[in-house]
Formats: structure tokens, C-alpha cells, sequence
């Protein structure tokens, strides 16, 4: 073979199909695994606290509603009521709330701090609005006291009505 020949075949053996790169190597891919898997052991906590810090915050507002339903029961019936019983009330709640966190956890209305049992209807002592998860969010706002997930209502006298 002469030397024009020898760079004429490998010009076609180099040109050819055969030739082309197709996919990625294994060390490319694991590359790219190793960066998704680091992106992931970030994103997925940051997640999960912020879904928690949410929930917290949301049961808060929660408890403000049904604070604020139980004074216009309060007002209106002289009386305070089971969280149950004030949906559906024309001063109530147009649904039953339930803590964010679980959405399982419903609000107890209690005669004692952090309560878990229910008053019984028409109750005119100092009552507290109690979340069950309370521990939980105090877990994750750190600077909020277990306490901070209830509300006091002072008891219902004839003074406090119109």
C-alpha cells in the first residue's frame, strides 16, 4: 500500500458510523447520579422542614379561628361548644378543622391547659383551644413554647354578655 492509500482508508475507517460516540460512559453517568444524589440529601430535608414550619404556622391560625368562633358562640348562646358542634353554626366554622401537620388531629376545646378530652356542651368555665401536635410544632419553631399552640378563653359571666 502506498501512503496516500493508507490515509484514504483510514480517513474512511475514522469517518465512518461505527466511529460515533453513542451514549454516555459509566463514568459519566455516575456522575451525574453521584450530583442528583447530593442535590437530593439537600432538597429533601429542606423540604420536609419547611412542610413542618407551614403546618405549625397554619395551626395557628387555626386556633385564631376557632378562638374566634367560640366568642361569637360565646356571645350570642352565653356558653362555650365542642369544636364539632360549631361547624355548621352561624357564628361557627363552615368545616371541622384539623391540625395541618397530620390532618388527622382534631382541636380540643378543654377545661384544663393542653387538654386532650372535649368539653361537654354548653360549658361556661375558662376553657382552652388545645392542638394535640402541640409538641411536634414547638419541635420545629424552636423559639415557640408548647403553650404556644393553645388559646385561653376566660369563663362566660353575665358581665361578658351584652
Amino acid at each position: 500500500m502506498h501512503a496516500d492509500e493508507i490515509t484514504r482508508a483510514r480517513i474512511y475507517r475514522n469517518a465512518g458510523p461505527s466511529h460515533l460516540h453513542r451514549g454516555f460512559s459509566l463514568v459519566e453517568l455516575l456522575a451525574v447520579v453521584l450530583i442528583l444524589a447530593v442535590l437530593a440529601a439537600v432538597a429533601v430535608p429542606l423540604y420536609m422542614n419547611t412542610r413542618k414550619t407551614s403546618a405549625a404556622r397554619a395551626c395557628k391560625a387555626n386556633i385564631a379561628a376557632i378562638s374566634a368562633a367560640e366568642s361569637a358562640y360565646a356571645l350570642r348562646n352565653g356558653c362555650y361548644n365542642t369544636v364539632a358542634n360549631l361547624v355548621g353554626q352561624p357564628e361557627g366554622l363552615s368545616s371541622s378543622l384539623k391540625c395541618p401537620l397530620d390532618n388527622s388531629a382534631t382541636y380540643k376545646v378543654a377545661t384544663t391547659q393542653g387538654g386532650s378530652t372535649d368539653i361537654s356542651a354548653t360549658t361556661t368555665v375558662t376553657v382552652y383551644i388545645n392542638c394535640p401536635n402541640a409538641a411536634s410544632h414547638s419541635a420545629v419553631l424552636t423559639s415557640y413554647a408548647t403553650t404556644d399552640w393553645q388559646v385561653s378563653m376566660s369563663a362566660v359571666t353575665t358581665d361578658s354578655l351584652p
